[in-house]
């Protein structure tokens, strides 16, 4: 048998470190943060790109292929860059929509972890009935709280019903 450390009474060591950090799926883990990340979508980044550089960003985007593409990773970075704000915006930075995103800005980490007020992100094969969609329209017609734009990401929409 194998001898126990003694850890002299201090709980701070890598084991009480590892059980606070929670698991992280790798896709999840080493997913792209920014438009150059995008791996084999470079036409949809140019059209991106042309449509952020001309001011013509359209009202609503709908990514389609198959599984494991990337749709709602760049359903996200879309929504980072429509929401961009550099956290020095007060002082002259980034204060518009852009692709060019040097760091993090004030709304990128919870966009991209998927807890902003302002993207709603709907699973429409488990959400499939009427009174979803109904509460994203009601929701659609308020301003956003904090960001400047609101964004919904819904993920497989083909599932909704007829109705």
């Amino acid at each position: 048998m194998a001898k126990k450390k003694s850890t002299g009474g201090d709980d701070t060591g890598a084991a009480a470190q590892d059980a606070a950090k929670p698991y992280v799926v790798l896709a999840r883990k080493y997913r792209p943060q920014t438009f150059d990340d995008l791996i084999g979508q470079d036409a949809l980044v140019t059209t991106l790109k042309n449509a952020f550089t001309a001011g013509r960003i359209a009202q609503g985007y709908m990514l389609t292929g198959v599984r494991g593409v990337g749709k709602t990773t760049t359903a996200r970075i879309l929504a980072r860059a429509l929401n961009y704000e550099a956290p020095d915006s007060a002082k002259g930075g980034i204060d518009k929509p852009t692709i060019d995103m040097p760091g993090l800005g004030r709304h990128c980490a919870e966009i991209m972890e998927g807890r902003h007020p302002d993207v709603f992100e709907m699973d429409a094969a488990s959400n499939t009935g009427v009174d979803n969609i109904r509460e994203i329209i009601d929701s659609a017609q308020y301003t956003p709280i904090l960001a400047r734009t609101k964004v919904f990401i819904i993920d497989e929409v083909h599932m909704l019903s007829k109705g």
